[in-house]
């Protein structure tokens, strides 16, 4: 069993991801859920993680607020993709939720020093938080096992023609991250999550499947791949976070390289990962795998089989 904090800003990709961690409670125990300005803001992105837990039937985990903005900076947010509320503008009712008191950074900072070694981090939002918890706390790093990030790309961006959305939003955070000397650390950027493009056809399966998670995803996937049409010609919808939990659940499910990554944080190239592979720069004193890869019929196998296992004939068909 693997103990997991996640660490979020709802966003349409981090909802599936969340409601994927949650069905694979064998595997996966998500101790609690950490909060952060990105895609929408921190106000609305807590309010959608208590939405989400709500559709799981998990409203026993508990919900941390973090920070609001980046460390030094002003960043737009995602509404374009995600749309004004960060789950697709559906009108969804308010869902009853009670935040923890503490602050995400000083429970971060507390969780993992009570269980040095236990926790794995799931940064899949700006790495803000993450990056607060290193600054106040020196043996933050130290204490925490692994940590699995959603963010950066190899090549190419998606907010500009080099930095990714969650790196972008808070380079200086990001920098920091890769700084700090984690045991262990998993870089899921766009290279491998461009591969996890849930289509029409897989999009029209959830409706079918007709349950109160499916169709809840198939809502509010509506928007989201409305902007990926808008905006890249695309039909379906990447699932960039989704791609962190299934990697959590199959570590085959990605292919990786070892390397220094670094974060560029001004100029043309702002929030640009720069990922110096270390086959080619022995130089450099490896702190990331980087994942520059993923097995599309695989990570969807363990999306519908976890989710809806059921239903894993006619995915297998469709995959």
């Amino acid at each position: 069993m693997q103990k997991l904090i996640i660490d979020t800003d709802p966003g349409i990709d981090d909802a599936l991801a969340l409601l994927l961690a949650l069905a694979a409670k064998d595997e996966l125990d998500v101790t609690a859920i950490t909060t952060v300005n990105g895609n929408v803001g921190v106000d609305q992105v807590t309010e959608n993680v208590f939405r989400i837990l709500d559709v799981a039937g998990r409203s026993d985990i508990p919900v941390y607020k973090g920070n609001g903005k980046p460390l030094i900076r002003e960043n737009d947010n995602c509404e374009e993709f995600h749309g004004d509320d960060g789950l697709g503008n559906l009108g969804f009712k308010e869902v009853p939720g009670t935040v923890k008191e503490e602050s995400a950074v000083d429970f971060l900072i507390r969780k993992v020093r009570e269980e040095k070694g236990e926790i794995t981090l799931v940064p899949i939002g700006p790495l803000t938080n993450i990056a607060q918890a290193v600054q106040k706390d020196p043996e933050f790093a130290r204490n925490v096992k692994e940590v699995v990030i959603m963010g950066g790309a190899e090549h190419g961006g998606n907010m500009s023609p080099c930095a990714e959305f969650n790196f972008w939003t808070d380079p200086e955070a990001a920098k920091i991250v890769f700084q700090a000397g984690f045991e262990r650390v998993t870089m899921v950027g766009l290279d491998a999550t461009s591969y996890v493009f849930l289509s029409p056809t897989l999009r029209e399966l959830l409706y079918l499947i007709n349950t109160p998670v499916s169709r809840f995803i198939h809502k509010i996937t509506r928007v989201y791949a409305d902007g990926h049409w808008e905006i890249e010609k695309k039909l379906g919808c990447e699932l960039c976070d989704v791609l962190t939990i299934a990697y959590l659940l199959d570590r085959n499910v990605v292919e990786k390289v070892d390397a220094f990554v670094d974060v560029e944080t001004s100029g043309l190239c702002d929030g640009m990962s720069v990922v110096y592979r270390t086959k080619y720069y022995p130089d450099k004193k490896k702190n990331c795998e980087v994942a520059v890869k993923a097995d599309t019929k695989r990570f969807f196998e363990i999306f519908f089989g976890y989710l809806f296992p059921e239903h894993m004939d006619e995915a297998r068909e469709l995959i």
